[in-house]
């Protein structure tokens, strides 16, 4: 059964792995547009080792802890670069999730683990990397629809994936019984990577579980609260009174759209929507000032960028020179920019059905496993019109997998009792994350044990320190990027 999606189309928002503005929204954008962030078509960029990189298969089972399914497989795609590698190396296994899709620049150069491929010639390192099951080329073939095909997607079945990738390409390879592995990944691969060492420590020598949001939640007020703690953050260009304007302006918005027709088509008209009318739908209305009427890219915020929806210093400079008439007049000129004159189309998004691609891959495991829905709500410090966005709104997409609000609350605390949330105990794990990044509200940011180390990086998004050297422009993140190499460095020479 499709789910109806209360989000409009207002604007591209573009991630590096975990979604942001909501479940609705993000699945809009996935199936609609399949976008990715900048900085992936510019790390993929020709590289002097691409050339090594290759892409292979592994046939992996269905189902690793139900005997009765042992002959039902799928095949799993893997990326290899052995450059460095001369046999008595490491092995850095990069964790694929839902993000941007991979491709043979994930052992060589890309968004995903740079911190790892930058420091494999050092250390001799065997670069691999691992598609999430369900995840671009590595969905299962199958009649199936909805919760009967995506039941084998959880990540306890993709840890136990590494578990058998671990043996093929120890076979493979014949490495010594010694070689050590160590797991990298950023946002929900970071997960990944960290339970792999926390479940197969016998197998995973040290894990870089990099923005990763270890404690699972349903309501993630935390994810918009810091969204309005970045546009007050001056180490990215915020500033109070920028974030004064978006919330007032907000603020404004809602009471105009409560108000009358006349405001509400005023409004239409301010924003140049496409359909003057679009207003006069209460979803939309709600959609549209819930998620924000601009963007704000708190989790992809690129500080060198001068576009505004790309940089929050750009943003602020676009609304403090705007601000001179009123908060909603500057946002409009905002959204303006960042739609770089578009009108706002506004039309509700189509039920989406189980295609039996990857596109409700990531909506599954929120309502299976962690929740994470984005809300907006009264009382909280979302900068957008608050109460337009609750968490009955996002976790209303479960029931396509007939799947009711309370058994995902029991999914998700079953998630952290496995797991341990914010307090994992287990050892050989980093935990980075920016203080910009939303994500950053569900981390793990005190160190849960002694060989647990955590590190906060200043004015750093979502796993900026995964990205390429050469497009990294704060030091914060430069240095962060040496402090982890560090770190694996020295978890290396620890037997």
């Amino acid at each position: 059964m499709a789910s109806k999606l209360l989000t409009a189309v207002f604007c591209a928002v573009a991630t590096d792995a975990l979604p942001q503005g909501g479940i609705r929204q993000a699945l809009r954008d996935a199936t609609l547009q399949r976008t990715t962030h900048k900085n992936a078509a510019t790390a993929r960029k020709t590289h002097n080792n691409a050339a090594v990189a290759s892409e292979r298969y592994l046939t992996q089972r269905l189902d690793h802890y139900d005997a009765s399914l042992k002959n039902a497989s799928f095949q799993q795609r893997y990326f290899v670069n052995s450059t460095w590698y001369k046999g008595t190396g490491p092995v850095f296994l990069c964790v694929g999730g839902e993000g941007p899709a991979l491709d043979e620049s994930v052992v060589s150069r890309s968004v995903h683990c740079s911190d790892a491929t930058e420091l494999a010639p050092q250390v001799g390192a065997l670069i691999v990397a691992l598609e999430h099951r369900y995840y671009g080329k590595s969905v299962p073939p199958s009649s199936e629809r909805g919760a009967q095909r995506l039941r084998h997607l959880t990540s306890h079945q993709a840890v136990a994936d590494i578990a058998g990738f671990h043996k093929h390409i120890s076979d493979e390879f014949k490495l010594p019984s010694t070689t050590k592995w160590i797991a990298f990944g950023g946002s929900y691969p970071g997960m990944v990577a960290g339970f792999s060492r926390l479940r197969l420590p016998h197998l995973i020598h040290a894990a870089v579980s990099s923005s990763a949001p270890w404690h699972a939640k349903v309501d993630m007020t935390e994810y918009n609260d810091r969204v309005g703690a970045a546009l007050a953050n001056g180490a990215v260009g915020g500033s109070e009174q920028c974030q004064k304007i978006v919330v007032d302006g907000h603020a404004r918005i809602k009471s105009l759209l409560e108000s009358s027709r006349l405001q509400r088509l005023s409004l239409a008209k301010l924003f140049n929507f496409c359909n003057p009318l679009a207003l006069e739908n209460a979803q939309t209305r709600r959609a549209w000032a819930g998620y924000g009427v601009v963007s704000v890219p708190a989790q992809s915020n690129e500080p060198a960028s001068t576009d505004p929806g790309q940089s929050i210093g750009a943003l602020c400079s676009v609304l403090l020179a705007a601000n001179a008439s009123s908060s909603v007049d500057a946002l409009a000129t905002l959204s303006a920019r960042q739609r770089g004159g578009r009108c706002v189309d506004a039309s509700l998004s189509r039920n989406f059905e189980d295609d039996g691609s990857d596109a409700l891959s990531w909506p599954w495991q929120t309502c299976a496993e962690f929740g994470f829905y984005q809300t907006c709500e009264v009382g909280s410090q979302c900068p957008f019109a608050r109460g337009y966005v609750s968490v009955a709104d996002e976790i209303s997409i479960c029931s396509q997998f007939g799947l009711t609000a309370d058994v995902v609350a029991a999914n998700v605390a079953f998630s952290n009792q496995v797991y341990g949330g914010a307090r994992p105990q287990g050892s050989r794990i980093l935990f980075p994350n920016g203080d910009v990044d939303p994500w950053t509200g569900l981390g793990v940011l005190r160190s849960p044990a002694p060989t647990e180390p955590v590190m906060l990086v200043v004015g750093a998004s979502h796993h900026a320190w995964t990205h390429p050297a050469d497009t990294i422009v704060q030091k914060s993140v430069a240095d962060a990027k040496a402090a982890i190499q560090s770190q694996v460095k020295q978890w290396l020479a620890v037997e």
